[in-house]
């Protein structure tokens, strides 16, 4: 009996230390990991977090998906690449940096697959892989962008005026080309199309009256309709992605890196510092973006940038209030007390020990900002204050529909993208939020 009890795990009998060795084991696991984990228990947040991806992949691979450039034309005996001279130099500036994006997938991924098996073999956790990765990309795009965009470097486009679909048309097949699957231009008219429906295409004919008629586009399919000019519809789509990520994304990104200096600079110092800025925040908030945003397109004339802008400026006491909050929680805990009595400056204190440790609410109002501007954009658009035509964007198409019903699909086909993006971006801030919430976790 004696040797039966010297055999027994103390543990087992201590409810307490059995406990305590259950806590040691949950205190083992990263706060980013605990989040990752509960994350993934939303199906509909996380479902949505992948769908994200193909978004991203329209907006980043437009040019390569619609065009009415070749990747490669055969001149008679001149080999061409219009395709590669288009990219560096597209109609809208924004489409440069997607481009950018674009041009730098290849290499980013071969980097990533060699980098990560390295940082692997030295047992680096798989969080701070992913990490290190997106970092690189965004690194191959600024590199990308800066290099491209030193005089000389940059290839100019000779070929912008040329149809190489009517000259392919025209030729009588001495002339051809390789071309994206949607071979139209998203600013590309066609007076004869004008509000066609979906799945329209031009009626073929070898009658030279009617070669001309359909020497524009060569009778290809529209799959989604065309506008009131004859412009393709899904090429407006696709490039109408990048604008509305682009709002969204830059306008967050100016907002929220506003918000978090602010606010944690109010949260760490308080006292008069923080009355200050609190005051500062009760005035801004008194500005609504969409009524600003009016104003100064009335006096400065449409503009994105402008849109993003003040998007930017309207929306960052949102953050701030709530960085305070959360810095005036974590300067009271120990390790805050331990870097100041190791001498560490309040610059480090803040921004190396506090900030990181108060992101959460700035985390979850991200993905709810992105779909909120997306939103925006597209009502400005609608009233005709949004970006400046021949623009795509989701909004403009809409506009296009009113007075006139009739044309049903510049109305379902613009709305259906924008509630499924904002759909979207709005159940993984829900699913973030959950996953954030110690009270929720099961």
């Amino acid at each position: 009996m004696a040797e039966q009890l010297a055999q027994k795990n103390p543990a087992q009998e201590d409810p307490v230390q059995e406990s305590l060795v259950q806590e040691s084991t949950v205190r083992s696991e990263a706060y980013l990991d605990i989040v990752w984990r509960q994350f993934k228990k939303n199906r509909f947040a996380y479902i949505s977090l992948w769908l994200l991806l193909p978004t991203f992949l329209i907006a980043i691979l437009a040019s390569a998906l619609v065009s009415n450039q070749p990747f490669i034309f055969f001149d008679g005996d001149e080999v061409l690449f219009p395709w590669l001279r288009f990219i560096f130099n597209p109609e809208e500036p924004v489409d440069f940096f997607f481009n950018m994006a674009m041009l730098g997938l290849i290499p980013w991924a071969v980097a990533a697959v060699w980098t990560n098996r390295a940082w692997r073999r030295r047992g680096m956790p798989g969080r701070r892989r992913a990490l290190l990765v997106s970092a690189e990309y965004l690194a191959v795009i600024v590199a990308f962008s800066i290099l491209f965009l030193i005089p000389g470097v940059r290839p100019t486009n000779k070929y912008a005026a040329r149809s190489f679909h009517v000259d392919q048309f025209r030729s009588n097949g001495e002339k051809w080309g390789i071309f994206p699957p949607v071979r139209f231009g998203a600013g590309e008219p066609d007076i004869e199309s004008q509000f066609q429906p979906p799945f329209y295409r031009k009626p073929e004919t070898s009658s030279a009256g009617l070669a001309a008629y359909k020497d524009i586009n060569d009778g290809d399919l529209h799959l989604l309709g065309t506008d009131n000019i004859g412009r393709d519809v899904l090429a407006r789509m696709v490039y109408g992605t990048r604008i509305s990520m682009s709002v969204g994304f830059v306008a967050v990104s100016i907002y929220m890196t506003i918000g978090l200096i602010v606010g944690a600079i109010a949260g760490y110092f308080g006292g008069v510092t923080d009355m200050l800025i609190s005051r500062v925040i009760e005035v801004v908030l008194l500005f609504p973006a969409f009524f600003l945003i009016l104003i100064l397109v009335a006096m400065l004339g449409q503009s994105i940038y402008l849109i993003m802008i003040v998007i930017g400026i309207t929306r960052w006491p949102t953050i701030a209030r709530l960085i305070r909050g959360e810095v005036l929680k974590q300067r009271s805990i120990d390790y805050t007390y331990a870097a100041r009595a190791l001498g560490a400056s309040d610059f480090r204190v803040i921004f190396r020990h506090i900030l990181p440790n108060s992101l959460s609410p700035a985390m979850v109002a991200a993905p709810f900002g992105v779909a909120s501007a997306i939103i925006l954009e597209a009502s400005l658009s609608l009233l005709g204050f949004g970006v400046r035509p021949p623009t795509p964007t989701w909004g403009v198409l809409l506009q296009l529909a009113l007075g006139n019903y009739s044309y049903w699909w510049l109305i379902v086909i613009p709305s259906v993208a924008i509630f499924c993006t904002v759909t979207i971006f709005n159940l993984v801030g829900s699913g973030l939020r959950d996953a954030m919430d110690p009270r929720l976790r099961i």
